[in-house]
This record gives C-alpha cells, structure tokens and sequence, in this order.
C-alpha cells in the first residue's frame, strides 16, 4: 500500500513539474490554438533576427522601470496595460521562452504576480527549438489587444522593509554569480548562482536540482534575489514550480534596491 501511494504522488509531482515546463513537440501542437499566448521575452533586437514562428515579441525588460532603482516593476495598472496591449490576457494559456532561461523566468514571475493562471516555459528555449528545426521567422506577430484584469498575488513580491524585518527568520537566496556574491550580499544568504541550475539553456534533472538546491528547507520561508530581479525571477520558477516549494518570494528590488540611498 505505502508503494502504491508513494508511486500515486511521484506521479502527480511529475504531472505539475510538465504542466510547468512545455518540450518542443508538446509547444509546436498547441501553438496554433485560439487562446494560446507564445511570448518571446529576449530583447526586441534579437526577435526581430529570429524567432519562433508565432510568437509575439515582449522584451521582459520593458516591464519594468529604469530609474530610480533598475529592474523594479512599473506599476500594476502600468503592467496591465503593457500585457494587454500585447494581446495577452489573465485567461490566456501561456508559454514563454527566451535565450537561456533567465528572461523568461523573469517573466514568468511577473505574469504569477499579475495573477496568470496557466504560464509554462519552453525546455531548452530558443536553442531546443532551432535544434528541433521547427519553424521561425523574421516577421513580427501581433494579437488584437484585449483588456488585462489583473488579480495581484501580492504574497510573492517584498520590498526592502519586508526583507529586513525576516533576516533572521527568512532563509535568502542570493543569486548573483559568486564574485558579486563575494563582493556584498544581504545579511546571511545563501549564494547558489542561476547558471548552477542549467544545463546551457536546459534545466537540469530534477534529482539535481534537488542535491544544488539541498541548503535551502523547504519549511521556511524563501526570499529571493539578485541584482535587478532577472535570475531570482528564474529561480522563483525553478523553487516554486518544479521542486514545489511552499512559501517563496522575490525580493524585486534586488541588490541594487538594497544599497540605494
């Protein structure tokens, strides 16, 4: 008996870790279908060189601001009308990809919090898919807008204060590359850099991911962060989504954030 259900549970873990992650062939049949969303979010040079044949073209960067602190979010109503404008709505099914997984993991991040239901990744991104031959283009994709509605999941996005009064509560991971982390980093984080979880641009297996990511417990709270919110929006996808993670959260402000004046 104690086989069987544990066999019941691996099965439905495996079942939400591919209801996260969309492979090539799974992408390329439902590509065509009315309410799916495939956004590129590398920059809008780079789409405009070659993308995935339906993909509509949404730099991550440009949702968020420039000053006073690079990387943070534009407002929700800001945020709202950019996704809408897109064509892409709350109810939309998504599937994002970029270059290496960091974009699109950023990405991903923003549409939880804007209260997106269905949002994958693409395994192995742009890479998988060129290796795949499946179809691209030069030619840039629009969607009629639609109004976006959001339902903010306010739960995952702390600012300064936030991450001050749980330093010695929060287990925080830092995930600048180790020289940044050498260089300065909050309080006791943790450093585990975005690029030890991937495989070029291919997340590693899961047993792997598991031994990296073994120093941060799964029973506290998980505050993540980097320098302007691009790999720890990632790794929230990674954490929360593949190794189902109960309580994490990103710090958006990011390192630049935490040393501003």
């Amino acid at each position: 008996m104690k086989k069987y259900i544990s066999l019941i549970l691996f099965s439905l873990f495996v079942l939400s870790v591919q209801a996260q992650y969309v492979t090539v062939d799974a992408l390329t049949k439902m590509i065509k279908e009315p309410n799916v969303v495939v956004i590129d979010a590398r920059a809008a040079g780079d789409y405009l060189k070659t993308h995935i044949d339906g993909a509509i073209g949404m730099d991550v960067t440009t949702l968020c601001n420039a000053t006073p602190v690079e990387g943070t979010l534009k407002s929700t109503s800001e945020l709202a009308a950019l996704l809408g404008k897109n064509g892409i709505s709350a109810t939309s099914k998504i599937v994002v990809y970029c270059k290496t997984g960091v974009n699109a993991g950023r990405m991903y991040w923003i549409l939880k919090y804007m209260g997106c239901k269905d949002v994958s990744i693409l395994d192995g991104q742009m890479d998988a898919w060129f290796a795949a031959r499946k179809p691209i283009t030069k030619n840039p994709k629009k969607l009629s807008p639609v109004t976006f509605t959001p339902a903010v999941n306010a739960a995952i996005n702390v600012d300064k204060g936030y991450v001050k009064s749980r330093l010695s509560s929060a287990v925080l991971v830092d995930s600048r590359k180790k020289e940044e982390y050498d260089a300065g980093h909050i309080g006791n984080a943790i450093n585990i850099p975005s690029e030890s979880i991937l495989n070029v641009a291919k997340l590693k297996p899961v047993s792997e991911l598991t031994k990296i990511l073994a120093s941060v417990p799964k029973d506290k709270e998980v505050i993540l962060y980097c320098k302007t919110g691009i790999t720890a929006g990632f790794m929230y996808f990674v954490l929360k989504s593949v190794l189902n993670y109960p309580n994490v959260k990103v710090y958006e402000g990011a390192y630049l954030d935490w040393t501003h004046k």
